[in-house]
């Protein structure tokens, strides 16, 4: 029998994915452990391989359209089955709907107050005989319920709060989708937005340039969420809201590592080490002599993990990915070079697996490339500390008297205060200092 594919979980955090690409077409025999889609989640784009094997009798799913976790996106079978007997079999679950039936004279009876007085459904197919009931803008479908409409077309009417009775459906015979809800949450707003332009329009008339013409006006652009942006909030969200955070900023001068690092690539044959591979050996170092702060807090007590993991913040298009160097404090820095560049490139072609973007135990995120002196940021759930890293900047520092000057990067320790105190954020900083500064003491 034909067997319905649904969305899996391919992370631990994922809620819904987007089907970015299609590696089969109806009618291509499947075999099991096939890849089959391109699948995007809150972290990373994954392949996703097929647990069945048959003929692709039917794709759900378009690409780039956002599905909620269990939908079906596929229906695999043998030639000749019928995929709509197959989903129609799932019974709908709550995790993702079929297709409505038409509904039964004795459901529509049952709830009257379900039936809006509002315009009918575009091509209604004729009405059953009901002399009992009262007169409705359209046959049994103008139950709320069984009107014709995709599943994700019924969720973003939810969403906006819209009837989907009052929404002209384009798909076939009626069906409502998508881009009919997008229309009429558009129109919804649009007397209000229209008045609001109106009123700045006004405003804006009065203003001309030099040569008497006004200025042009430009419409505002709505970006949807992806399930990695819609990650990224909930989670900083829940950090800023449930975590104590304390700050604390140290300036490191790093002279002597430039030194290094430049002796270094010149003697290591194709490898470039980097300052944020220093960065990374040192902190993990000092993790080491601070256990606490490779730690998080839980109701149940503060854990101190014994592994050190360090997670690089890897900006992508479209939201923040944290690959994790795994035991960096027992890595060379060469290892710790090649990890990077290998962890970092894959992050950007969203290929990187789950484990890999997990169980980092302390984050490192580096701005310093874009000329950020200093910042803060945020803890990530399940960590106690993050490192935020400034640009690397001469400046005239003053020596015995003397003014000298020195290469200085400027680090922020924001932590979890719920976990250590002010003190032990401040020795750990004096820690990674004194490493950097004397950086030869990383290889001791």
């Amino acid at each position: 029998m034909a067997t319905v594919v649904e969305l899996p979980r391919l992370t631990d955090t994922m809620e819904e994915g987007v089907i970015a690409k299609w590696r089969v077409a109806v009618g291509d025999k499947v075999k099991r452990g096939q890849v089959i889609a391109e699948i995007e989640t809150d972290k990373a784009t994954m392949e996703f391989e097929s647990f069945d094997a048959g003929i692709v009798l039917k794709l759900i799913a378009p690409e780039g359209e956002t599905m909620q976790l269990g939908a079906p996106i596929a229906v695999l079978g043998k030639a000749g089955e019928d995929p709509e007997a197959a989903l129609a079999k799932r019974g709908g679950g709550a995790s993702a709907p079929a297709a409505p039936a038409p509904a039964p004279a004795k459901a529509a009876a049952s709830a009257p107050s379900a039936v809006p007085a509002l315009a009918p459904v575009a091509a209604p197919a004729p009405a059953p005989a009901a002399p009992s009931a009262p007169a409705a803008p359209a046959p049994s479908e103008a139950n709320s319920d069984r009107i014709p409409a995709s599943p994700l077309a019924r969720r973003l009417a939810r969403e906006h709060g819209l009837e989907l009775a009052s929404i002209p459906g384009s798909g076939p015979h009626g069906r409502v989708i998508k881009a009919d809800v997008l229309a009429a949450a558009q129109a919804a707003s649009a007397s209000p937005a229209a008045a609001k332009a109106a009123v700045q329009a006004a405003g804006a008339a009065s203003e001309v340039d030099e040569n008497g013409r006004p200025y042009a006006t430009f419409p505002n652009r709505q970006v949807k969420l992806t399930p990695m942006r819609k990650t990224i909030a909930r989670r900083m969200t829940e950090s800023k809201r449930e975590i104590p955070h304390i700050n604390l900023t140290i300036p490191i001068h790093m002279d002597r590592v430039s030194k290094l690092r430049n002796e270094l690539n010149e003697s290591l044959n194709g490898i470039k080490i980097s300052f944020n591979d220093f960065l990374i050996l040192a902190v993990a170092k000092a993790l080491r002599i601070h256990p606490r702060v490779n730690g998080a807090y839980t109701p149940e007590g503060l854990v101190e993990y014994g592994d050190v993991h360090v997670g690089v913040a890897v900006a992508v298009d479209g939201g923040l990915v944290v690959p994790v160097v795994r035991h960096a404090d027992q890595k060379t820095i060469k290892r710790i070079s090649l990890d990077t560049r290998d962890l970092g490139k894959r992050a950007k072609d969203k290929t990187l697996r789950p484990e890999e973007m997990s169980g980092s135990t302390f984050t490192v995120s580096n701005l310093g490339m874009f000329g950020i002196e200093a910042f803060t940021a945020v803890v990530n759930p399940g960590e106690g500390a993050i490192l935020a890293v400034g640009a690397i900047s001469d400046e005239v520092v003053v020596e015995a008297g003397q003014m000298v000057i020195r290469k200085v990067m400027r680090c922020t320790l924001c932590s979890d205060h719920r976990l250590f105190d002010g003190a032990d954020n401040a020795r750990f900083l004096a820690t990674l200092k004194k490493l950097l500064e004397a950086p030869m003491t990383l290889f001791a």
